[in-house]
C-alpha cells in the first residue's frame, strides 16, 4: 500500500491536490456514471477528463471590460448611434450592476431576458430625445407606456445582440443568447395629423424665434424628412431650382440615399433664407433645446407626439396627389405597406386643405 500511494505522489508531483482528494474526484465523476453505460470506469474517467479540457474557456471577460471595448470600437458610427449605444448600455448595467461583473460564458437566455425586461418594463415611463414622444402623453390605459418600453425593449435588445455576437467573434462566449430572445411587439397607436392652422403656427413661432429656426421648422413640416436626418442635412443638399433635398446615405436613417422633392410653400422659405444663413449645416447647434421651446410656444406643451410631422405631410400629400408611390419616394420607405397601415391618415382634411397646405 505505501509503494501504491508513493507512486500516486510521484504522479501528483508538485500538484496542490493530495492522494485522497484525488481519489474523491474519481469517485464523484463515477457517480455520475450512467449503469448502462458500455465504458470502463477508466474510459469513462479519461472521457470527462477530455470533454471538460475542451470546453474549458481559454479567455473570459466580463459584461462590463466587454462593453467598454464594444463602445470603443464603434466610434466609427455616427454620433446619434454611439449615443444610443451609451445610453442603452449604462441602462442596462445601472438596472443589474451584478451582471455587469459576469463573464459573457455565464449569462444564461433566462437571465439576460430578465435583464432586459427590468430596464424596460411596462409600466415605465422614460424620457425620450427632443424629436421622440413626450413623457406626459400618456393615455389612461397606458398604451403609450407600453409602445415606448416595448420598442425600447427591441432597441435593447438589438444592441446586446450585437454585444454578444462581439463577444463570440473574440471568444469570450460561445453562443449569443439574445437570439432565443423574442421580440415584443409594439402596439402602434393612431396618430393623428396636425391641422393646418396648427402647422402654421408653428413655423410662425419659429419665425419669431429666428429665421434659422424657421427654415428647419419648415422642412419638419413640408417634406417629411425625419429629425435626425434634418440635424445632418448641410446647405449644399438643396436645389432650390430643381425643388429637391438630397437626403445622403451619411444623413438617412435607412443609409440609402434619396431626393425629397420641395413643394411651393418651402421653397419660398428657402430661396428667401438661403443667402442670409451662411453656415454649412441647417441645423443650429442649439436646435434640440430651442425647438421644444417652439414647440411648447405653440400650444403642444406636453402633449406632442413623435413622427407626427412626418404624420401630417404624409397625410396632406395623399390628399393633394394621390400619389402613394411618389410619397414613398420622398418619405424614404421600403415599399408602400407602412404609408398604407400607419403614416396615411386623411380622416377630416379637406382637398381645399391639402392644396393650402403645399402652397
Amino acid at each position: 500500500m505505501d509503494t501504491i500511494l508513493h507512486s500516486a505522489q510521484e504522479v501528483l508531483g508538485s500538484a496542490a491536490v493530495s492522494v485522497v482528494d484525488s481519489a474523491r474526484y474519481i469517485r464523484n465523476i463515477l457517480d455520475a456514471k450512467p449503469s448502462d453505460s458500455k465504458l470502463t470506469d477508466a474510459q469513462f474517467v479519461l472521457k470527462v477528463i477530455d470533454v471538460g479540457l475542451r470546453h474549458m474557456r481559454t479567455k473570459e471577460m466580463s459584461l462590463t471590460d466587454g462593453f467598454a471595448l464594444y463602445l470603443k470600437i464603434k466610434q466609427h458610427l455616427r454620433p446619434d448611434s454611439i449615443r444610443d449605444i451609451r445610453c442603452i448600455g449604462n441602462r442596462l448595467l445601472r438596472t443589474k450592476p451584478e451582471l455587469g461583473k459576469r463573464n459573457f460564458s455565464e449569462l444564461s437566455v433566462a437571465e439576460c431576458e430578465e435583464w432586459l425586461n427590468a430596464a424596460f418594463h411596462t409600466n415605465q415611463q422614460f424620457k425620450r430625445s427632443a424629436n421622440e414622444i413626450s413623457p406626459q402623453a400618456k393615455d389612461p390605459k397606458g398604451e403609450t407606456a407600453h409602445k415606448v418600453s416595448a420598442s425600447q425593449f427591441n432597441k435593447a435588445r438589438a444592441m446586446l445582440h450585437g454585444l454578444f455576437e462581439f463577444a463570440l467573434r473574440r471568444e469570450w462566449c460561445d453562443k449569443n443568447p439574445i437570439k432565443r430572445i423574442e421580440r415584443k411587439k409594439v402596439v402602434e397607436k393612431e396618430i393623428q395629423p396636425l391641422k393646418l392652422a396648427e402647422t402654421k403656427r408653428l413655423i410662425k413661432t419659429a419665425q419669431n424665434e429666428s429665421p434659422e429656426y424657421a427654415v428647419v421648422a419648415a422642412l419638419l413640416v413640408y417634406t417629411g424628412i425625419r429629425p435626425r436626418e434634418v440635424r445632418r442635412l448641410t446647405w449644399r443638399d438643396i436645389d432650390t431650382e430643381e425643388k429637391t433635398i438630397t437626403v445622403r446615405s451619411q444623413c438617412s436613417k435607412t443609409g440609402g440615399v434619396r431626393q425629397v422633392e420641395i413643394p411651393p410653400v418651402l421653397n419660398r422659405v428657402l430661396i428667401a433664407h438661403s443667402r442670409e444663413l451662411k453656415e454649412e449645416k441647417i441645423c443650429p447647434t442649439d436646435w434640440q433645446r430651442r425647438w421644444r421651446k417652439i414647440r411648447d410656444n405653440s400650444g403642444f406643451r406636453g402633449r406632442w407626439v413623435q413622427d407626427v410631422l412626418r404624420h401630417t405631410y404624409a397625410s396632406f400629400h395623399a390628399k393633394n396627389y394621390a400619389d402613394l408611390p411618389r410619397l414613398q419616394l420622398n418619405m424614404g420607405h421600403r415599399d408602400l405597406s407602412l404609408l398604407r397601415s400607419r403614416y396615411v391618415n386623411m380622416r377630416g382634411i379637406s382637398r381645399a386643405e391639402a392644396k393650402s397646405f403645399f402652397n
